[in-house]
């Protein structure tokens, strides 16, 4: 049976990546495992992993540096998904991760088959087309306009007017959803289901996090906004003459 791909696992505690290991080979997947953080960035682009299961203490980096460093790599490796593995629990903790655009996030001690599951739910989103659904509107396409504002999913790309919006991955994902369907309302928890496609606790703060960024980095425009609804959650408003 051929291997779903690789994941790279870095992990310097070397009795939890022997365990991440044997799970992952069980579900079909590669393992590559390093125990320093040196190294990453050249790993990503010799093996180009699915995923990259990244602890946050490691003796000679911190997995918040090197997300960092991921994220500015050049395409398409900056797109690679991140997992967090540590023993920070803490919700500022969780929010400063998410905010760099780590994609999901496994406190310590973590069941192996959980991190098995969290895993798959990610590369369905960031890999795999995403399902066919009728409510909301399916995001199957990649391409999205609306006014001024241009997403290209494929790409990871947004621009305004023109130039180019940095933004973290799930900024985008966030900001594409959102506007496949203007003017609906979803929740807090909604956005979590559809955006993120897991729960985890202290969730709805990092919504609102990724909210509040996305709102800085677009700036505010005649044409659409993204509108809060108190108590109730946000919605992509666009003008009548957008």
């Amino acid at each position: 049976m051929s291997s779903e791909g690789k994941i790279l696992v870095v992990e310097d505690e070397r009795n939890i990546s022997e365990v991440v290991k044997l799970y992952l080979e069980h579900a079909n997947f590669e393992a590559i495992q390093l125990y320093r953080g040196a190294d990453v960035l050249r790993t990503i682009m010799a093996e180009r992993p699915l995923l990259v299961l990244l602890d946050i203490m490691l003796p000679d980096y911190s997995g918040y540096e090197l997300c960092e460093q991921i994220r500015k790599m050049d395409s398409p490796y900056h797109h690679t998904p991140i997992i967090f593995l540590t023993a920070k629990g803490e919700s500022l903790d969780k929010l400063r991760g998410f905010n760099l655009g780590v994609d999901d996030y496994m406190v310590k001690p973590f069941d192996p088959n959980e991190l098995i599951a969290r895993i798959k739910a990610v590369l369905r989103r960031t890999v795999q087309p995403p399902a066919e659904t009728t409510q909301p509107q399916s995001s199957s396409r990649k391409w999205l306009e609306i006014a001024n504002i241009v997403i290209d999913l494929e790409q990871y790309r947004v621009t305004v007017d023109g130039a180019r919006i940095e933004l973290t991955p799930k900024e985008i994902e966030l900001l594409f959803f959102l506007m496949s369907n203007p003017s609906r309302v979803f929740s807090r928890e909604d956005l979590l289901g559809y955006v993120w496609n897991f729960d985890f606790t202290g969730g709805t703060r990092t919504v609102d996090a990724h909210v509040k960024n996305l709102r800085k980095k677009l700036g505010q425009h005649d044409s659409w906004n993204i509108q809060t609804l108190w108590g109730i959650g946000y919605s992509f408003e666009v003008t009548s003459n957008a």
